[in-house]
């Protein structure tokens, strides 16, 4: 299955489980019932398999384990807008992105993939000016990563 299909499960699990839902098996279930619903599946699709699990697992943990982090990035990087100010949708595409950025090391998805896939998921899933504002923060943040890491 394709890893952009992962990334949104694992983005609406981490908006579940930060919104006080469960954030479990059932809801991944149910996740993808929706996209297939929504035609991001085919339709005889199965859930995901073993490491599409372990994809969307890392994912949610990672986010989870270290937030208060990823929150202080992107408020470094979001100019005039803080996390407590941002739409929820946004913010979670954001969390998700900057752990997948900053902590996930994974060299064969470059950081120029996840910007890309995040701005798709808030085309689909957000407002139409969040696809910037998210590219413009994701941006400066690969960009100030590169410059650190130079």
């Amino acid at each position: 299955m394709a890893r952009s299909v992962a990334r949104t499960a694992a983005m609406q699990m981490i908006y579940e489980r930060l919104s006080g839902g469960d954030g479990n098996d059932d809801s991944l279930r149910m996740i993808y019932d929706e996209l297939r619903d929504e035609q991001k599946l085919p339709v005889k699709a199965e859930d995901p398999g073993i490491n599409d699990r372990a994809f969307i697992t890392r994912l949610l943990e990672g986010v989870l384990s270290r937030l208060d982090e990823i929150d202080q990035t992107i408020n470094s990087f979001s100019h005039r807008w803080t996390v407590d100010r941002m739409p929820r949708v946004d913010l979670t595409i954001l969390r998700l992105a900057v752990w997948e950025i900053l902590f996930e090391n994974d060299p064969e998805i470059p950081p120029e993939v996840v910007v890309a896939e995040a701005v798709e998921m808030a085309k689909q899933y957000s407002e139409e000016e969040s696809s910037r504002f998210i590219n413009g923060v994701l941006g400066a943040i690969v960009r100030s990563d590169r410059n650190n890491h130079a």
